[in-house]
């Protein structure tokens, strides 16, 4: 991981490990302070899109900016460790949002990921899949 989406030792964000809505198990960024400061009111959404993986960073247009609060997006597949042993994940989901939401990402075997930001920045979900784009993305 580059010094760019890795957090600091001293941020207040981790990666903690997840189960998906298909009962998967999977890793995401988490906020390790209260949370309970960053409470605000919004709307949510919910948007189709088609994002396969890919090797660079994909930017979105302002529109598709504007309805999913994420600018770019990176989704690619990581190569394994050298030695087994521990939790491997095939994919990395990579993004960089506009606005603090609890963002769910549907891939297309309806397996659904939870990445809750609270902070605008990169950020990553890893987990596997047999088919991992992305096709919806919602915000809570």
């Amino acid at each position: 991981m580059s010094s760019e989406t890795t957090p600091p030792k001293d941020s207040p964000v981790d990666l903690k490990e997840a189960t998906s809505k298909n009962g998967n198990k999977y890793q995401a960024s988490n906020v390790t302070n209260d949370s309970e400061s960053f409470s605000i009111n919004k709307a949510g959404f919910a948007v189709d899109v088609n994002w396969p993986p890919t090797e660079e960073w994909v930017y979105l247009s302002q529109d598709l900016v504007d309805k999913t609060h994420i600018t770019r997006y990176k989704l690619e597949r990581i190569p394994p460790p050298p030695t087994e042993g521990g939790l491997y994940f095939e994919w990395g989901f990579w993004f960089t949002n506009t606005d603090t939401y609890d963002f769910f990402f549907e891939d297309k075997t309806h397996d659904e990921y939870e990445n809750n930001t609270w902070f605008k920045k990169d950020h990553v979900t890893t987990y596997n899949s047999e088919d991992p784009t992305i096709i919806r993305v919602r915000g809570t």
